[in-house]
Parts: structure tokens; sequence; C-alpha cells
């Protein structure tokens, strides 16, 4: 519990005090989408197949809503797409989604040791090879969002 209470201080912490380079509509649009994709993940692989889970078998709501969902998918949501390289290389663009990959799965070997979260079928490689999809997601989310804010402007 305490890694989900300190990361959710460093969370809002770091999205309060970052310089903004996406509106709060890009952020609040863009964490809806984040939170509606973990929720699907979440539902098939630990609701039906029974891969992984957060503390214990079965939902958590009190703990899940609260610090995964409001808090920590949102805001990092937010400083990932803050600071991603729009303007620069598709290699810059790469090694930054590199970076993140490995810090989130790091995260989640965390989580895990901790007992925040837990594997039956699941491994931290999977999600290694998964979060670099999610990430390409979100960055197409926020460049379809802001190609939407174009449009209805010249309405």
């Amino acid at each position: 519990m305490v890694l989900l209470i300190l990361t959710t201080v460093i969370s809002i912490l770091s999205v309060l005090v970052m310089p903004k380079r996406i509106s709060w509509i890009e952020m609040y649009t863009t964490s809806l989408f984040v939170m509606f994709l973990g929720s699907v993940a979440d539902v098939y692989l630990d609701v039906k197949y029974d891969l992984y889970g957060f503390f214990t078998k079965g939902v958590d709501f009190e703990y899940l809503l609260i610090f995964i969902f409001i808090f920590i998918y949102p805001a990092t949501n937010s400083v990932f797409l803050n600071f991603y390289p729009q303007s620069k290389s598709l290699a810059k663009k790469a090694l930054y989604i590199t970076v993140w990959v490995i810090l989130t799965t790091l995260f989640e070997y965390i989580s895990a040791q901790t007992e925040v979260f837990y594997y039956n079928e699941w491994k931290t490689i999977y999600s290694f090879f998964c979060y670099p999809f999610l990430y390409i997601a979100m960055v197409l989310n926020l460049k379809m969002i802001r190609r939407l804010q174009i449009i209805d402007k010249q309405k």
C-alpha cells in the first residue's frame, strides 16, 4: 500500500509542477482513453482469464479506483504525453518510448514484489512487449484529439 500512496503523491505532484505542453482538455480526454483501455485489458486479462491481478483475487474497487484509475494512470499518461518529442526524429521518439517501457515494466515488477500486483500465468516480459503498443496508442489518440479540435475550430 505504501508503494501506491507514494506513487500517487509523486504522480499528482508531477502533473502539477510540470511545464504544460498539452492542454488540460488533452490531458483529460487522453486520460479517459487510457482508463478505458486499462479497464478493458484488466477485465479480460485479470477477471476473465485470471492471468494477473491486484492485491487479492477478485475486484478490489476501493484500491483500484482510488489509486490506479483516478490518480496513477491519468498522471502517468499526462507526463508521458507532455514530454513526448512530437517534432523530433523517429529515433528520438523510439528512444523516449523505450525509456518509458523500461520504467513502466520496472514499476510493474516492483509492484509484483510488494504484492500490489500478482501474476498467475502472466510474466513481466509480456508487459514489456505490450507497453510499446499502449504508448503508441496514447500518442495516436492525442493526435486524433488535436485533429478533432482543429475541425471544431473550423466550424
